[in-house]
């Protein structure tokens, strides 16, 4: 089961546009802001009578795809606007979302899960720092993988072990370098770890050199080789002697952060990417990780105002995380993130300056950052405006009655399985797989926390057609291929000429079939849904409909006339395939 989540409500229908051929019931689609996903847990908001050791708990994960927010230089090569949108700051903007995103999925994985964090940017300050923070936000709990072995054939190389920061045109080593006035924007969490010097980096002028990592990359250099020739870096000649006869030195990361992979363009003709693989090892514990306290300072003369949100890979984020450490010296993942987020704003007199302070604290139960057009507006979890419920479908009456229509076997179970988006007189129906059901059962126990796009595969839809039927739905295309090996009633086998004619005309009576056989079976049927599948070769037919690759299409018989029930793109896919199949 694949939950799958977006921000952008027009990312969201554009996913579930795509996974739509996919034909699955195994996908919930959410729009909640990835840094405040609901925990879901009901060991605090539910009541004992809920707890039942047989039923899901709380929502945890197996494996996360944590894909977040970045500034996107590594798309310059296919996005050419980016040369017009990106600027050296955007990076440390989203520095602290990112940290959040990744915290907030190492607390939704399960113990023994794993994490996969990227980005489509080579910035260190979105890539090693936020991994360095996470590794130091979760003591021992979780570790970094050494996944250098998979996929072989994949150009990639090491993280950075040390690095610089740009502000405001200046690079800085260290936090304690920044200006006074600026440490508000550049945090302590964006430069490398300062308790260890484990590993030897060197600098000399703008060309740094990793020399414990210096063997790790695809296209290996050796020192001593090249001792009396000069390395031409980044159009900057250096010569091995010089290098090593540098003396200033950079701290590095006590991190093993070479573990994580960087795939860089012009290694083989590609996008540039980030990739970092976190194993969780034990529940987080709060007691191993350290205060954090950062704000916004406004000026007095200020006001907060929402600005135009960019797209999702370039959003600028003003406001800041605070996190306050609770005076107890264990707390779970429930505990630790599971706070949810609410926006304040507290107006002081500093013995400095007059300011007013920005805070942003978790608080997923109470209330969420949620985007409403080009603006982001504070909305209760249990009041998702503009999103229908999802209900679980208990007419035993309309099940029967699809059951019998099309000739549905037992073994493919529809009672429990079948939700709608509609409180009365369901127009359409879906099929959702048993942890889908699971995770619907969890999230009514819990409030509806869960902000939910999508789920399971359309089945169903209410007919409109004034024929005399006996069922009040059809089947839906977009399920075909699910429930088609359990269905026994209301099935056509037609030749390929017969098939191609139906799908290219879309509505074709019964006197003009060229099969004059599949015509008369057409006439014989009932008024209703049907299904008309391809008939290849000389197979069975008991034994077409089982098999994955079968071509059907949803039809409808009418008064005279078999009609093709799939919208236009659907219908060019059906004979795109049939030309690939056939010729």
């Amino acid at each position: 089961m694949v939950i799958a989540n977006d921000l952008n409500m027009r990312r969201c229908d554009l996913l579930i546009h795509n996974t739509k051929r996919m034909c699955t019931a195994n996908l919930i689609v959410t729009n909640h802001g990835a840094e405040n996903f609901p925990y879901c847990s009901l060991a605090k908001d539910c009541s004992g009578s809920y707890k039942d050791p047989c039923k899901l708990q709380k929502l945890e994960f197996d494996r996360i795809l944590c894909d977040v927010p970045c500034s996107g230089d590594g798309t310059i090569r296919k996005g050419h606007d980016m040369w017009r949108k990106w600027n050296s700051g955007m990076g440390n903007q989203l520095h602290l979302l990112q940290v959040n995103i990744a915290m907030r999925g190492i607390a939704l994985l399960k113990v023994g899960g794993r994490m996969v964090y990227s980005t489509c940017s080579l910035n260190p300050v979105e890539n090693e720092a936020v991994i360095a923070e996470l590794l130091r936000r979760s003591g021992n709990s979780v570790e970094l993988l050494d996944v250098s072995s998979e996929l072989p054939e994949l150009v990639r190389r090491p993280g950075l072990s040390t690095w610089k920061v740009q502000d405001r045109e200046s690079w800085f080593q260290s936090h304690d370098e920044v200006p006074h006035n600026r440490k508000n924007v550049v945090f302590p969490s964006m430069f490398p770890a300062s308790n260890s010097t484990e590993e030897s980096h060197t600098v000399c002028g703008d060309v740094e050199v990793n020399i414990n990592n210096m063997n790790s990359f695809s296209r290996n250099i050796n020192i001593e080789e090249t001792s009396k020739l000069n390395q031409d870096m980044d159009g900057v000649s250096v010569s091995p002697t010089k290098i090593l006869e540098c003396t200033s030195n950079i701290v590095s990361s006590k991190f093993p952060l070479h573990r994580c992979m960087r795939i860089v363009p012009h290694d083989q003709n590609s996008g540039a990417f980030f990739i970092a693989v976190l194993h969780k090892l034990s529940p987080l514990n709060g007691s191993k990780i350290k205060d954090t306290k950062i704000q916004h300072t406004l000026g007095t003369d200020r006001t907060i105002q929402f600005r135009k949100e960019p797209e999702p890979e370039t959003r600028p984020y003003e406001t800041t995380l605070t996190r306050r450490q609770h005076n107890v010296s264990e707390v779970n993942d429930t505990e630790m993130l599971g706070r949810g987020q609410k926006l304040g704003t507290d107006s002081q007199t500093s013995k400095h300056k007059n300011s007013s302070e920005v805070e942003m604290v978790l608080n997923d139960v109470d209330s969420i950052l949620a985007e409403s057009g080009d603006r982001m507006e504070l909305q209760k979890q249990s009041r998702w405006e503009g999103v229908d419920p999802v209900l679980v479908l208990n007419d035993e009456a309309v099940i029967k009655s699809i059951q019998s229509f099309f000739g549905i076997k037992e073994s493919f179970p529809l009672e429990g399985h079948l939700v709608t988006r509609s409180p009365d007189n369901a127009r359409r129906i879906y099929y959702v797989s048993k942890s889908v059901k699971e995770i619907l059962e969890l999230n009514s126990k819990v409030g509806g926390q869960l902000k939910i796009a999508s789920l399971g595969v359309k089945m169903f839809e209410r007919h409109r057609s004034k024929d005399p039927c006996p069922c009040a739905y059809r089947l839906s295309y977009d399920g075909l291929s699910l429930v088609l090996p359990s269905i026994s009633e209301r099935i056509l086998y037609a030749s390929a000429l017969e098939f191609h004619r139906l799908v290219q005309y879309r509505s074709i009576s019964f006197a003009h079939f060229t099969d004059t056989r599949f015509g008369e079976q057409a006439a014989s049927l009932t008024p209703g849904c049907c299904v008309v599948v391809l008939l290849e070769g000389n197979r069975r037919v008991d034994s077409i409909c089982k098999d994955p690759s079968t071509i059907a299409v949803v039809c409808w018989r009418g008064k005279g006339t078999i009609n093709v029930m799939v919208s236009p793109s659907d219908r060019k896919d059906l004979l795109e395939r049939m030309a690939y199949r056939f010729g």
